[in-house]
């Protein structure tokens, strides 16, 4: 249990999970894991460093394992940041382990003064990841499993730093088989395995949720795609008793002459537009879909005949000025709108909506037919 055994069993540890990253998981750029595997790394490096610090060179290794553990903590910070979608404070995370470097090769000959900032910069560093995944983690057990991990190590790291500082005495030296040493490097294995696991968890979980985005979007507008909206709008017409609002078939105006005189990414960008217009204006409780093609499908919950006549002219002016501004040229829809009797089916009320579509294409296009008690 002496410390620089522990040491070695950090260094072999971190470097044996970093190549069971890559092989297990491999590495996309700029990804949570890459974050990770740097962190695994700078452990690995740091301690290695310390290690050889003791046999050659003290100031200067010491002080290059200082930097790289420090910037393992940064990297850990970095970590957590990508996989909560967090700003990354880069400038931060780079000039801590700097700074630290540069203060504790000049402070290097009290090691009391040494030991003690060294412990209390990468203690702020680590406390600063723990506090990031526990704050609102909710019931995301990664969150609550990497964060336990971090903020147990910030607390034996920052006590370290307050014992060699205020008791020098009683805690001589880092490498001393010290109570608090071998504890703190016993936790920090640990904690390296069940942090590694905790975003593993992440990384599955994000890999869930892009496959189910995968499966119920519409890659091109964002909106929900036709099998998606069909499900979610059926359960809300089913937990109706009162009908659930009014249902709209929207389809854009002469979408064929634009792909085909001005192309078809010119065609591609006014579906994007529509999708915009369409979550910009409808509310959180409102479902809307790409029924297909250039078609598409809402169901207004709760939707008085004034709401939607104020919604319906909104949409259609957002979506002339959108692509008036943006590609030099208005695009307009048709629609047909029904409100949907208690106990119908989406079936027979999307037919209904179908047959208004229809009427609004033969009478001009460009308007909203509506049946009766929409408006």
């Amino acid at each position: 249990m002496d410390v620089i055994t522990l040491l070695a069993a950090v260094l072999v540890n971190a470097l044996l999970m970093s190549l069971a990253l890559v092989v297990g998981v491999g590495m996309r750029v700029r990804s949570g894991l890459q974050a990770w595997q740097f962190m695994l790394l700078g452990q690995a490096a740091g301690f290695g460093l310390l290690i050889c610090a003791t046999l050659a060179m003290p100031r200067l290794l010491a002080t290059l394992g200082v930097i790289a553990l420090s910037a393992s903590a940064s990297a850990m910070v970095l970590t957590v940041c990508r996989f909560l979608s967090l700003r990354v404070p880069q400038r931060a995370l780079l000039a801590v382990p700097l700074a630290l470097g540069v203060a504790h090769a000049l402070v290097f000959q009290d090691q009391r003064v040494a030991t003690g900032l060294t412990n209390l910069a990468i203690g702020g560093q680590v406390f600063w990841g723990s506090w990031l995944l526990l704050r609102g983690a909710g019931r995301m057990r990664w969150r609550w499993l990497c964060g336990a991990a971090a903020a147990a190590n910030a607390l034996l790291t920052l006590a370290r730093a307050i014992l060699v500082l205020g008791w020098p005495e009683v805690y001589p030296r880092f490498i001393a088989a010290h109570p608090l040493n071998v504890a703190s490097l016993m936790l920090l294995n640990a904690s390296l395995v069940l942090g590694t696991m905790g975003f593993l968890l992440a990384h599955r979980d994000a890999a869930e949720q892009a496959l189910v985005r995968l499966a119920s979007l519409d890659p091109l507008t964002g909106l929900l795609n036709r099998r998606e909206w069909m499900q979610r709008a059926g359960r809300a017409l089913g937990a109706a008793d009162d009908g659930a609002g009014v249902l709209l078939m929207l389809d854009l105006d002469h979408f064929k002459r634009i792909n085909d005189e001005r192309g078809h990414p010119v065609g591609d960008e006014v579906l994007k537009m529509a999708g915009e217009v369409l979550r910009g204006e409808l509310r959180a409780s409102d479902l809307v879909g790409r029924y297909g093609g250039e078609e598409f499908c809402l169901l207004l919950r709760h939707c008085e005949p004034e709401d939607f006549g104020r919604l319906d002219a909104r949409l259609h002016q957002a979506l002339r000025r959108r692509c008036e501004a943006s590609l030099g040229f208005e695009a307009d829809f048709s629609a047909g709108a029904v409100r949907v009797q208690p106990g119908e089916t989406l079936a027979a009320a999307v037919a209904r909506a179908d047959d208004q579509l229809y009427r609004a294409k033969h009478a001009g296009r460009g308007r909203t037919q509506c049946a009766e008690g929409v408006l």
